[in-house]
């Protein structure tokens, strides 16, 4: 019977099959490295386009702060354009006032009051802060009656009122007469109904 050594041929399968081993190894690890790579690319892709949605989002941010800062800036504008077309529809609506009421003082002036001297003085009044206009007379009456008189006038006017009268005293010099400092109210007729209702 003939021998056969198979050792020989056993080491070099064994051989060859470590070399299998390490060369599979190797492209498994090869293969890790490119899932890992590919992997991190698609990752920082994403995280890229997220910065720049995010980017942009605050560049978005920025232009809408920046409108609403102007869109309050124009309705202060608006708040103060509509104060002064108030105030300048008021100024209208009391133009002829003046007039109205210069008319009004001449019919409740009776004859022996000689006025010197008035003052206009702007008031607010309730909690409304509705405005009003005192008036302040000087003037001399040859006597009290024609004083009191005057006052009684005054009170059934329509755009005048009496107040106080509050400094009467005799002349001292010239014809006798009676210095007096009288308070007064001017009313615009309907227009403290209308802003008491308000």
């Amino acid at each position: 019977m003939a021998r056969i050594n198979l050792l020989d041929w056993r080491e070099e399968l064994r051989q060859e099959r470590n070399k299998e081993f390490w060369i599979t190894f190797g492209l498994m690890v090869v293969l890790a490295a490119l899932i890992f790579v590919l992997v991190h690319f698609v990752m920082q892709s994403r995280i890229d386009n997220q910065d720049k949605r995010i980017n942009k989002l605050n560049t978005e941010i920025g232009v809408l702060k920046q409108q609403t800062k102007e869109i309050e800036k124009l309705k202060k504008e608006k708040e103060e354009l509509i104060k002064r077309m108030n105030l300048i529809t008021d100024l209208q609506r009391s133009r002829p006032e003046v007039v109205r009421m210069f008319d009004e003082l001449v019919r409740v002036t009776p004859e022996g009051i000689n006025l010197s001297t008035w003052q206009r003085i702007e008031t607010t009044a309730g909690k409304n802060k509705i405005l009003q206009h005192k008036l302040i007379f000087t003037g001399q009456g040859e006597t009290n009656p024609r004083i009191s008189e005057f006052m009684r006038k005054m009170d059934t006017s329509e755009r005048l009122q009496t107040s106080s009268l509050k400094d009467v005293n005799k002349q001292t010099k010239g014809l006798p007469a009676q210095n007096f400092t009288l308070e007064a109210k001017q009313v615009i007729p309907g227009k403290a109904t209308v802003e008491e209702g308000k």
